[in-house]
């Protein structure tokens, strides 16, 4: 019997370029929008398709049309007009934060806002929402190939990417995703 294993907390798969990446974006924001997980934290060097992978959600979702999706490194958050809305936040330029910023704390606690957060490294894992997926991107061909969504830089096209959950509700949904995934994305050994 093939298929996945029924309790992975983490699987690795290939997206070949910006499309990809953003098409990864669309499925998670379909699966985020009924599965009662409101926090994508991204992990990824500079250029690495964070940005990229967010236009996909937002563009997902009911009023993505209207969402313009930039990178919040100057404004640390921005909202976006989507249903369920977007807050989007970069913590790039910021020390070590004990909680989230203060401009998302309040609209996170909302029931209907979803929260991703780029760099989270940079907030105190006490701080990390129990509830969470975690997506780490990085180029396939190793450190020296960055700048993957910016064409003149490229060096290679594709990037690996490892979606991991985090809490029940969290693994749950990451189950029902594996079997989209796998048929989408070429795969890695899925990993426990």
């Amino acid at each position: 019997m093939g298929g996945p294993a029924p309790c992975e907390e983490r699987m690795t798969f290939f997206l070949n370029g910006p499309d990809e990446t953003m098409m990864l974006g669309a499925l998670l924001a379909e699966a985020m929008r009924s599965a009662g997980v409101r926090a994508l934290y991204l992990f990824a060097p500079l250029g690495g398709g964070k940005t990229t992978l967010v236009r996909g959600f937002a563009a997902a979702l009911p009023g993505g049309e209207r969402a313009e999706v930039s990178s919040p490194s100057f404004t640390i958050c921005n909202e976006y007009p989507t249903f369920p809305r977007i807050l989007h936040a970069d913590l790039y330029r910021l020390p070590m934060q004990p909680h989230l910023p203060e401009e998302m704390e309040e609209a996170s606690e909302e029931e209907d806002a979803l929260t991703i957060l780029e760099w989270p490294e940079h907030l105190r894992p006490e701080a990390y929402a129990e509830e969470r997926l975690e997506l780490r991107l990085a180029p396939a061909g190793g450190d020296a190939c960055k700048y993957l969504d910016n064409e003149p830089k490229t060096c290679e096209k594709v990037r690996s990417a490892t979606l991991s959950a985090h809490g029940a509700a969290a693994r749950e949904l990451l189950e029902r995703l594996l079997p989209v995934l796998q048929a989408r994305f070429p795969c890695g050994a899925p990993q426990r």
